[in-house]
C-alpha cells in the first residue's frame, strides 16, 4: 500500500495539497475496499473496478485509522515484551559467564595443588 501512495501525483498548486489519479487527472475522492486503494470517480465506472465496493476516502481513513492504531499498540506491547526477554537473556549470559569464570579458577586452583603436591 506504501508503493500504491508514492505513485500518487501531488498537485502543489491549490491551497490544501490533494491527491489526484493518474489515469483521470481527477481529485481522489474514494477508496477501493476490493484493491485497497485511493480512486477517483471515473475509475468507478472503469473495467477494472467493476462490482467493487468503494467507500468515501473520509471514511476509509478512519476505519483504516483504528486498524493501524491497534497494530501499532499490540506492536509496542509485543516490542516491550521482547526488550523485557532480551534483558533477562542478557542477565542469564552474565551469570554463565560468571559461573564459567569461578569454574575455571577453581579448576587452576585444583591443578595447582595438584603440582604443588607431586
Amino acid at each position: 500500500m506504501a508503493e500504491k501512495a508514492k505513485k500518487l501525483k501531488l498537485n502543489g498548486k491549490e491551497k490544501e495539497s490533494k491527491l489526484h489519479c493518474e489515469e483521470h487527472q481527477e481529485e481522489l475522492k474514494l477508496f477501493c475496499e476490493t484493491d485497497k486503494k485511493l480512486i477517483c470517480v471515473s475509475c468507478v465506472d472503469s473495467q477494472e473496478h467493476r462490482e467493487h465496493r468503494f467507500i468515501p476516502i473520509k471514511e476509509a481513513v478512519e476505519i483504516y485509522k483504528d486498524e493501524v492504531k491497534s497494530s501499532l499498540d499490540s506492536l509496542t506491547e509485543k516490542k516491550s515484551m521482547v526488550l523485557e526477554m532480551e534483558q533477562q537473556q542478557k542477565q542469564k549470559v552474565s551469570k554463565i559467564k560468571v559461573n564459567v569464570l569461578i569454574f575455571d579458577i577453581l579448576l587452576c586452583y585444583y591443578v595447582l595443588q595438584v603440582e604443588i603436591k607431586s
